[in-house]
């Protein structure tokens, strides 16, 4: 019976050895596969920023091709030049490259530029302004427009008196848990979470999944209207359309749609800041690493520099 008891103990020992090794080995190969696409992402971030270092005549966002720069415009040739050296017809305007399953190394990059100049910034808005961009949303007209409107600005501005419909310290202090009103700058559009009347949905839009179920009302997001960025400058080639009647003519807005659709691009419109998602992916793996940035561009024509405002080194992909 001794000799028996000896047994299984020994068993147990070896069993829980032999489990908590297969634990290491995993947790160890999960942290060199982790650190290996940490590093991908990081190689991404630098491709997308040699891209962003070019010079540009315009910058815009392709249905087909996803952001694209212009091609700066040629020297003016002669005409025996130009019959010795035809003209790319077929991509004139525009280079498109590949930003998707990038091979490098043990695994491959797939990255996407946007920018911040298609979108308003939230701590300068006007009221007028940011109600447009509410209603654009898909937040219905009334109360709860006017209650969300009144609350950002509550938040941004100095002292603790509410405006009619907004909030300050006396509506956050009883909440669960209990929290002040910042009266400063929003720091990112995350922080819009904590203003009264935004939710999830409203701030990132209505799941696809439940767009066309008729339930209950659709948002698009207010993180597609909205930065932070000090942008000085709209660019209408990568505005979402929804957001295009609040600075634009219905004229307008048809005539920016319509050149968008039919060459990628309404006018020669640059960006200064630059939103950045890398993902790094290990062959044969699950594991992947984000990284998302936001950079803004100083100077051109091959003086050009990049400040980085943003940076999230472990972004959660959606």
């Amino acid at each position: 019976m001794v000799v028996l008891w000896i047994l299984v103990l020994l068993t147990a020992l070896a069993t829980e050895f032999a489990f908590s090794m297969r634990t290491e080995v995993n947790t160890t190969r999960n942290y060199k596969e982790d650190v290996e696409s940490y590093f991908l992402a990081k190689a991404g971030i630098n491709l997308a920023f040699a891209e962003i270092f070019q010079d540009a005549r315009f910058h815009s966002i392709h249905n087909e091709y996803g952001f694209i720069f212009g091609k700066p415009q040629a020297q003016k040739t002669t005409p025996e030049q130009e019959i010795q050296e035809p003209p790319d017809e077929a991509n004139e305007d525009f280079s498109i490259i590949n930003r998707t399953g990038i091979p490098l190394g043990s695994g491959t990059v797939s990255y996407r530029i946007t920018d911040e100049n298609g979108k308003a910034n939230i701590n300068r808005v006007t009221r007028e302004t940011l109600v447009k961009i509410l209603g654009a949303s898909g937040i219905e007209i009334g109360e709860n427009r006017d209650v969300i409107a009144d609350s950002i600005l509550d938040w941004i501005d100095k002292d603790n008196d509410h405006k009619l419909n907004g909030a300050e310290n006396d509506y956050y202090q009883n909440l669960s848990p209990p929290y002040s009103a910042k009266n400063d700058f929003f720091d990112s559009i995350d922080e819009l979470l904590k203003v009264r009347g935004i939710t999830e949905e409203i701030l990132h839009g209505t799941p696809e999944d439940e767009v066309g179920d008729g339930s209950h009302r659709v948002y698009l997001g207010l993180d597609k209207f909205f930065t932070v960025q000090n942008v000085l400058s709209f660019n209408p080639n990568t505005a979402d359309p929804a957001i295009l009647p609040v600075y634009f003519d219905a004229n307008q807005v048809e005539a920016i749609l319509a050149k968008r659709a039919e060459k990628g691009f309404y006018n020669d419109s640059l960006s200064s800041h630059f939103k950045i998602e890398c993902t790094g992916k290990i062959n044969g793996s699950r594991t992947k690493h984000t990284i998302v940035a936001i950079v803004q561009k100083f100077g051109g024509s091959g003086q050009s520099t990049l400040l980085i405002r943003y940076w999230n080194d472990n972004a959660v992909q959606s």
